[in-house]
């Protein structure tokens, strides 16, 4: 197999790709199906964070296209891991929250995540957690961007 030689110069862009599959894989865990970066993951980690969320925040924070997001929020209603319900002022927005099946779907996924990085996990959780950090910051430097740019047109 022929390997390339990419640009030495980008090496964050490189860097973001490589931690993106190294996770994927540590969540993998084991020869589960699915896992922590599986949409279903992602939609019950963003419900334990708020306690009401639309489906909008959901396509945006997901990057998903809207009729995805619907055939997946009906399995996982369905499923029971989460609940839909309509705003009491606003008829026509709906909110979803986590069910306890799907707080507790999570946790075991996040523990057996956490089981399999045994070794070093405090070192290395220090690390990725100044990582996040710094990444959050970089996100809304580059979001603040585009609203600039499209605010200018």
């Amino acid at each position: 197999m022929k390997q390339t030689n990419l640009n030495e110069n980008n090496v964050f862009s490189k860097n973001i790709i490589e931690l993106k599959l190294i996770s994927d894989r540590i969540a993998e865990g084991k020869g589960e199906k699915a896992g922590i970066f599986s949409n279903t993951y992602q939609i019950l980690y963003i419900l334990t964070r708020k306690e009401k969320v639309t489906p909008k925040e959901l396509i945006a924070e997901l990057n998903i296209a809207k009729s995805n997001l619907a055939i997946l929020a009906k399995k996982m209603i369905n499923d029971g891991l989460i609940e839909s319900h309509k705003d009491k002022l606003n008829k026509r927005e709906i909110f979803y929250n986590i069910t306890e099946a799907g707080e507790t779907m999570l946790q075991e996924k996040l523990d057996n995540i956490d089981t399999v990085c045994d070794t070093d996990t405090k070192k290395v959780t220090t690390i990725l957690a100044r990582a996040v950090e710094e990444l959050k910051k970089l996100e809304n430097k580059v979001l603040s961007g585009k609203r600039r740019k499209t605010n200018a047109k």
